[in-house]
């Protein structure tokens, strides 16, 4: 029985340690663009203590930075990135820059992926452009500024020049489960199989729920007064855990000496 109670009191020290090193993570990310909060949760179940760690997906606070290669997600989704081996990663992070060739590079230096139309799709009536439909394909084009010009953003995620050229159109995309993407750092997610498959986001139609704002960039989610008030709950949590431990182990040794003397 002691040991029972001493187990459970050093899991749950260890899950709020644990919780303490998130908080700390947060308020280290502060100013890190797009970056989310982690939060965990720790239960007993029949099988034993289980803690489940998700990130918290909220959108943060749009900052606006004047840069006109600088994006921020205002709702749902991530941009598509495509790493060095090949692989398709996801990012809140929308401060892009050129490439050598005109395309559009992360703040890593990984390729910006698009679904992109080969010319500026055309309007069809109000009902097929609620429904986010167009005249034209989809084709997986690279989406290519030419340098020296100062693209512009509509509400549907499309680009053009100056001179009002259609470029293409910055696509972001979500999951039937984002609990489901796997975090590999720097901001970037993977998607593992329980996130299903990747849906593009309709942006801007009329009154939608996600916008794409060009001349800024999404801040964290984390809040320095949540995080501090949360560090201090966390810190009288685990000296009442290692009080509970010590009282226990007080206890099993006074067991031991008088079984002992008994024997």
């Amino acid at each position: 029985m002691y040991n029972q109670y001493q187990n459970r009191s050093i899991n749950s020290m260890r899950h709020h340690m644990d919780s303490l090193g998130d908080s700390t993570s947060d308020i280290n990310n502060m100013f890190t663009t797009g970056y989310k909060s982690t939060r965990r949760t720790f239960h007993e179940t029949v099988n034993g203590m289980r803690e489940t760690v998700y990130r918290d997906f909220r959108t943060g606070t749009p900052k606006k930075t004047d840069r006109n290669l600088d994006f921020a997600i205002d709702g749902i989704g991530f941009f598509e990135v495509e790493l060095p081996d090949g692989t398709t990663a996801y990012t809140r992070d929308g401060s892009f820059r050129l490439g050598p060739n005109g395309e559009l590079l992360s703040s890593q230096g990984y390729p910006l992926l698009n679904k992109n139309y080969t010319d500026k799709p055309e309007f069809t009536g109000y009902d097929n452009h609620l429904d986010g439909k167009y005249s034209m394909e989809l084709s997986n084009t690279d989406l290519v500024i030419p340098l020296g010009s100062n693209p512009k953003l509509d509400d549907q995620g499309g680009l053009f020049t100056d001179e009002g050229k259609y470029l293409g159109k910055i696509s972001v995309v979500t999951f039937p489960n984002i609990d489901g993407l796997k975090d590999i750092g720097n901001g970037l997610f993977v998607a593992e199989p329980e996130a299903g498959t990747a849906e593009e986001v309709e942006l801007g139609y009329f009154d939608g729920d996600t916008k794409l704002r060009q001349g800024a960039l999404e801040s964290a989610n984390s809040s320095i007064v949540n995080e501090m008030a949360n560090i201090n709950q966390l810190n009288s949590a685990i000296k009442a855990d290692m009080k509970i431990i010590k009282v226990l182990d007080s206890m099993q040794e006074t067991l031991n000496s008088t079984i002992t003397r008994n024997m």
